[in-house]
């Protein structure tokens, strides 16, 4: 609950500089096998759908619209045409139209970890430069939880990594054995998520020696999310972090709204911010 507050507190500082005209409408992509116009939810639309556009409509003070498309790849060719300001989309949908939308959000199932950066490092006087330079090398991973051990192995599988990818792999206690390991050689790389690495690596006084000056991130990358809510990049900053603070908390405010709205989400806990490249497998 901590976490809800404060992240819902910094989107609500950074709306105070946000660019850009919100609009007085919201059109919302309903991927539902037919193409039509943009319009206020009908009476007949299902009470799960109609409590989410009525939700975002109070929240916005702004009219949400319906706008049935046949599918994703529609509904991301008419947002990036200017025809949509919402949808819901998947890699394959949102690639071609990357560089002029953006990911705003993404789904925590039950039990799952967050999104969080995941860190890749070496040795700094050592040859390695690149992820691929380490096919066939060793890894330490900085533990035995979702977020030290399940995490990093999702991202660096969707980035061509997988366990076959490594001569051996090995699993420290936690995160200070993975990085004595590696300066130790007994391994070639080690992989800890973001929150490890800041712990060990950060440089708490100028006075003092970088702590982590012998090692060398390769990569920071986080899981590829398999979809996400994107809008347009031309939308206004005030809209699109408004989005994200009525979408973090909709699993306490409307059950009947969050179950519609992630619905295309398995055992959906709750929403949280993502990066614009969230559906994208940067290395």
């Amino acid at each position: 609950m901590r976490r809800l507050h404060a992240a819902l507190l910094a989107v609500m500082c950074l709306m105070t500089s946000g660019a850009g005209t919100p609009s007085p409408f919201l059109r919302v992509a309903a991927i539902s096998g037919v193409t039509g116009p943009c319009e206020a939810p009908a009476a007949s639309t299902p009470t799960g759908e109609r409590a989410y556009y009525d939700h975002l409509a109070r929240r916005l003070n702004a009219k949400v619209l319906r706008c049935p498309v046949v599918d994703a790849a529609a509904a991301a060719k008419s947002l990036a045409a200017g025809e949509l300001d919402l949808a819901v989309l998947d890699p394959s949908a949102f690639a071609p139209i990357a560089t002029t939308t953006r990911a705003i959000l993404t789904v925590r199932p039950k039990g799952g970890v967050n999104r969080i950066p995941v860190v890749l490092g070496v040795k700094a006087a050592g040859p390695i430069k690149t992820l691929a330079d380490l096919r066939g090398k060793s890894l330490v991973f900085g533990g035995r939880t979702a977020a030290a051990l399940d995490l990093p192995r999702l991202a660096l599988s969707q980035r061509g990594a997988p366990m076959t990818f490594w001569g051996r792999q090995d699993v420290a206690a936690d995160g200070d054995v993975a990085v004595a390991e590696l300066r130790a050689n007994k391994a070639d790389a080690m992989v800890l998520h973001a929150a490890a690495w800041q712990r060990l690596c950060r440089q708490n006084s100028p006075k003092l020696a970088p702590p982590c000056a012998d090692l060398r991130i390769v990569s920071r990358m986080r899981p590829q999310a398999t979809r996400a809510v994107v809008v347009r990049r031309d939308i206004a900053d005030e809209t699109r972090l408004r989005l994200i603070g009525i979408h973090m908390p909709l699993h306490l405010e409307n059950a009947a709204a969050f179950a519609w709205a992630t619905s295309w989400a398995p055992d959906a806990a709750e929403f949280e911010p993502a990066e614009a490249l969230a559906l994208v497998a940067t290395r």
